[in-house]
């Protein structure tokens, strides 16, 4: 009757019957622990399942094998990691389960090196991996991402013909993508015949968090043509991947689709449906779809997903309000809802907003700040200019700086131009994290726009010697089903030639409205007129010209840039959303900027 009521997930039944049991005088065996700890195990009922271990010991089967395991599986679940070790040291006999047991108890734990360490014990001992112990391994080598152990592992599964396994392979596919080898993981997916739902997942998901948002759309549309079913979990990643493209025409297919299917659109995929239409710079919708849900089926990331994107448009002041509504509705707010709403303050420069709310975070809410507050609050001061404010907040901070407390101080200098505090943040910053290209990056704008020349070339040795890149720009736009990029000075486009002319042809109205152009955003030590046409290139200004070309006059140009827009490009694309009388939505590495009528709404303050 305990398995019964075990299998059946009757958990607590089970628990009352072995009670019932006991009382009733009757010892348990062999055969009865392991359903009693799969029980507790299901149920993270870890108290029961310690006061069942200790009849295991009274009456005497501590030492058989089956029993052990299945309190080791026991511990492991309840997140009793350490305890379940213990029985495992103490086990007189071990086979592959228990082994197997153990191993994935620390993978599932995110104990990964423990759980390889463990693994390499096992095949010392002379017991040979199956299935289920590669599948944990994998795992655990893409916690890792270390990719000379992930080369091994496929290797040990082609060997032992463990990859022709559907399960195997999807773990090696996942194991590549989290090594960041996403070449590796599709040549090891198209190898797989019978491809499941969970093999395409794995490949979708590696392309989603390798930022391969293209290739994850086109494989979903591969996916739909093969005949396999998406669930929600492919809802999720398609959903993520649209969001980090910005594609709007993409957005919208995706939410048909998902519409229109069978799956189950839980709280989970639709509060990434509003997260994808914010990003994707249509705010509307998001807000829409946010409404249209009964306000007690808003768990707390409804609502911060929400704050985000208002944040995110730089609509501090509506993001107050809707966490005014949001503590109306008894919903109580997290460590994320304070990120959200402290950069919301920071993109719109509520400086006396962001202070006040970050006292009352400990003095009335009860939430003790993290780094990633810090960081918002120094972004918060930099951006408003008060520098002197901001290092004073680190100095006084409970909490360690970190790389990134020092970062937001540097790009404030750089956005302020002070030169004498941007070393201070870097000399800082370099001792915790030297090999971040951005905060090079940074300091060497901040030295370009002081002309001081010297430390630039210095500056871009570094980087050439320590083997690192500057982060190229570059801006898409769409046009009918396609989307089209461009980088900076950009002569692989097809239609490159037409672009370059009507940019030119732009620029020369734009001068006739008064549009002068920004020369200080060149950072390269060149004649000014040199400087102007290096400007004339820059890929949202590619982008934009091409999307007049195409887009029928009258609908919006929607535009993605990888890096922040500079002074000069946000100057003139104000300009062209007042000669060409064209909404322009530009969406940076930060931010929105909706362009309409020579006006930002930014308020050109970002």
């Amino acid at each position: 009757m305990i398995r019964v009521h075990t299998n059946a997930g009757q958990h607590e039944e089970a628990l009352a019957l072995y009670s019932l049991m006991r009382r009733r005088g009757i010892t348990p065996n062999n055969y009865t622990f392991p359903f009693v700890f799969k029980a507790c195990s299901s149920r993270s009922w870890i108290s029961e399942g310690k006061s069942v271990h200790l009849d295991v010991v009274k009456t005497g089967f501590d030492s058989d094998m089956y029993v052990e395991a299945a309190l080791l599986d026991m511990y492991a679940k309840c997140g009793e990691i350490d305890n379940g070790r213990k029985v495992f040291d103490e086990m007189s006999t071990r086979d592959l389960v228990c082994w197997t047991a153990m191993i994935t108890a620390y993978e599932q734990s995110e104990r990964p090196a423990e759980s390889l360490s463990l693994f390499c014990q096992m095949q010392l001992e002379g017991f040979v991996a199956d299935l289920v112990a590669i599948v944990t391994v994998a795992s655990a080598v893409g916690q890792l991402a270390d990719l000379k152990k992930a080369q091994s592992v496929h290797c040990h599964s082609i060997h032992n013909r463990f990859i022709e396994d559907v399960n195997v392979a999807n773990s090696i596919v996942a194991m590549y993508s989290r090594c960041g080898e996403v070449e590796s993981a599709r040549t090891v997916f198209d190898c797989v015949n019978e491809k499941d739902v969970i093999s395409w997942n794995s490949m979708l998901s590696g392309y989603s968090q390798n930022g391969n948002a293209t290739e994850a759309l086109s494989l979903f549309d591969a996916m739909l043509a093969s005949g396999i079913e998406p669930t929600s979990v492919t809802a999720l990643i398609v959903v993520s991947s649209c969001a980090y493209l910005g594609s709007l025409c993409q957005a919208r297919k995706i939410h048909e689709f998902v519409l229109g299917s069978r799956m189950e659109v839980d709280t989970t995929l639709w509060n990434a449906i509003i997260d994808m239409y914010a990003k994707c710079g249509d705010l509307a919708t998001a807000m829409q779809i946010f409404n249209s849900r009964p306000v007690n089926e808003r768990d707390v990331s409804s609502w911060n997903v929400m704050l985000s994107g208002y944040g995110m448009h730089g609509l501090g002041g509506e993001s107050l309000n809707l966490f005014a509504s949001m503590q109306e509705a008894g919903v109580q707010p997290n460590h994320i809802t304070f990120t959200c709403l402290l950069s919301a303050c920071s993109h719109a420069g509520l400086v006396d907003e962001g202070r006040k709310l970050f006292g009352d975070m400990r003095k009335k809410l009860f939430v003790n700040p993290l780094v990633k507050h810090y960081v918002c609050m120094v972004d918060l001061f930099g951006r408003a200019g008060l520098l002197e404010e901001a290092h004073a907040l680190i100095a006084e901070m409970p909490l360690e700086p970190t790389d990134e407390i020092w970062g937001a101080l540097l790009g404030a200098c750089r956005i302020h131009r002070n030169a004498e505090l941007g070393e201070v943040a870097a000399k800082n910053l370099f001792q915790l994290e030297d090999k971040h290209t951005g905060y090079f990056v940074l300091l060497s704008n901040i030295y370009a726009a002081s002309s001081k020349w010297h430390e630039v070339r210095k500056l871009r040795q570094d980087l050439k010697s320590k083997g690192m890149k500057k982060a190229a720009a570059f801006s898409v736009i769409e046009w009918g089903k396609e989307v089209h990029g461009f980088h900076t000075a950009d002569q692989t486009h097809p239609e490159f030639l037409e672009v370059y002319r009507k940019v030119e042809s732009l620029v020369v109205e734009l001068r006739m409205a008064g549009y002068v152009p920004d020369t200080s955003c060149v950072l390269h030590d060149v004649e000014e007129e040199d400087k102007e046409n290096l400007l004339n290139f820059h890929s949202e200004k590619l982008a934009v010209a091409f999307g007049i070309m195409k887009i029928e006059v009258g609908l919006p140009l929607h535009v993605t840039k990888n890096l922040r827009v500079c002074n000069d490009c946000h100057s003139a694309l104000k300009f062209v959303s007042y000669t060409e009388k064209r909404k322009i939505i530009v969406r940076d590495a930060n931010r929105f900027h909706h362009f309409e009528n020579g006006l930002c709404s930014c308020n050109d303050y970002w």
